[in-house]
C-alpha cells in the first residue's frame, strides 16, 4: 500500500500546516474543535479517505473501511436498502466509474471520541466531471455527513457514513 501511505503523510502533513493556520489548540477555524490527539487523529482519517475520493483510489479506501461497516440506506423502517462492507466496495467503484475528475472541500464542524467510537460531523462541496455516453457535464454537490469510527488494532477505522 505505498500510495495510501504516501497520501496519509501528505495529509498529515497537510493537516499539521492547516493547524498551524487555524490557531494554537484548534482544528477548525470558527475554534470550536480542541486539537487533541483523538480529535486530530480521527480528522486525518476524514481527511485521507477525501483524498483517496479525489485520487479515485478505492483501495486506499478500502484500508480505512473497517469489515464492520454498516449503512441503513438512509432508512431505519426498510432493511431492504441497508447494506454492509461486501456491498460498499463495489457501489463505490460503480459511483466512480463515469468520474472523470472529481474536487471535494471540507469543512469540519463537530468531532466526539468516546473511547473505542468516534463521529465527525463535516460539511462537504464539490465539483464532480461526469462522463456519459458521449458528454462531459460537471455536477455541483454538497451536504452534511457524519462519519462513524471504531478504533480497531490502534487505528480509526471508518465504520459509517460514507
Amino acid at each position: 500500500m505505498p500510495l495510501f501511505r504516501f497520501l496519509m503523510i501528505c495529509l498529515c502533513t497537510c493537516a499539521l500546516l492547516c493547524q498551524a493556520g487555524c490557531g494554537p489548540g484548534y482544528l477548525d477555524v470558527g475554534k470550536k474543535i480542541p486539537a487533541t490527539d483523538e480529535n486530530r487523529a480521527v480528522f486525518q482519517v476524514v481527511q485521507a479517505y477525501h483524498a483517496a475520493v479525489e485520487a479515485q483510489d478505492i483501495e486506499a479506501i478500502r484500508g480505512m473501511v473497517s469489515k464492520k461497516y454498516f449503512e441503513n440506506g438512509g432508512t431505519t423502517d426498510d432493511a431492504s436498502d441497508d447494506y454492509g462492507y461486501d456491498k460498499l466496495m463495489p457501489r463505490l467503484a460503480m459511483l466512480l466509474k463515469n468520474v472523470k475528475r472529481l474536487h471535494l472541500a471540507i469543512q469540519l464542524r463537530e468531532i466526539d471520541v468516546a473511547g473505542d467510537t468516534a463521529w465527525c460531523e463535516y460539511f462537504y462541496s464539490g465539483r464532480t466531471l461526469i462522463s456519459e455516453g458521449n458528454t462531459d457535464q460537471y455536477v455541483k454537490t454538497d451536504d452534511s455527513i457524519r462519519m462513524r469510527f471504531a478504533r480497531e488494532g490502534g487505528h480509526w477505522m471508518i465504520i459509517g457514513g460514507l
